[in-house]
C-alpha cells in the first residue's frame, strides 16, 4: 500500500519521521473537494526507512507490505465481530436465557478487544509494520 506523507524529521540512522494524512479523512482528490484548506486533517506519524534521502518538509510516497497490513486489518475488524456472535451462539446452545446470551456475547467481545490490544503491542514491539519512503514527490 502506498500513501503520500510529509517528512517531519530526519535522523542520521537512515530513518525519517513522516506524517500521513489518514486515508479516510482525505481522498487525495483536491480538485473536487477544494483542497486541504478545511479544518486540520487527522494525521498519523510513523518512522520510515529513508533510502531515497528525503529531507524535512518534502512530500514523499510511503509504502508498506500489503499482505501483512491486510492481515492486521482483517484481525482487528473480523475477530471482534466473530467472537461477539460466537459468544451469543455458544450461550444459546447451552440453553441460557437471552440476557445471559447477551452477557456472554459482551464478554466474548471484551476478550476480542484484549486480543486486539495484544496484537497492537506485539506489532509495535517487533516493529512488524515497516514503512519505506520510495520516492520524493515533485511539486
Amino acid at each position: 500500500m502506498t500513501q503520500t506523507a510529509q517528512v517531519k524529521q530526519t535522523f542520521p540512522n537512515g530513518t525519517a519521521q513522516v506524517a500521513v494524512v489518514r486515508q479516510g479523512a482525505c481522498a487525495h482528490n483536491c480538485s473536487e473537494c477544494g483542497g486541504c484548506m478545511t479544518a486540520a486533517q487527522p494525521t498519523v506519524t510513523a518512522l520510515a526507512q529513508n533510502a531515497v534521502g528525503a529531507r524535512e518538509g518534502e512530500l514523499v510516497v510511503v509504502e508498506t507490505e500489503n499482505a501483512q497490513l491486510m492481515g492486521i486489518i482483517a484481525f482487528v475488524y473480523l475477530v471482534p465481530m466473530v467472537l461477539l456472535i460466537a459468544g451469543y451462539l455458544v450461550a444459546q446452545a447451552f440453553g441460557l436465557t437471552q440476557g445471559w446470551c447477551i452477557l456472554a456475547a459482551v464478554a466474548a467481545f471484551a476478550v476480542s478487544i484484549l486480543l486486539v490490544v495484544a496484537l497492537d503491542r506485539r506489532v509495535k514491539r517487533r516493529r512488524a509494520l515497516q514503512f519505506r519512503i520510495v520516492a520524493v514527490q515533485e511539486v
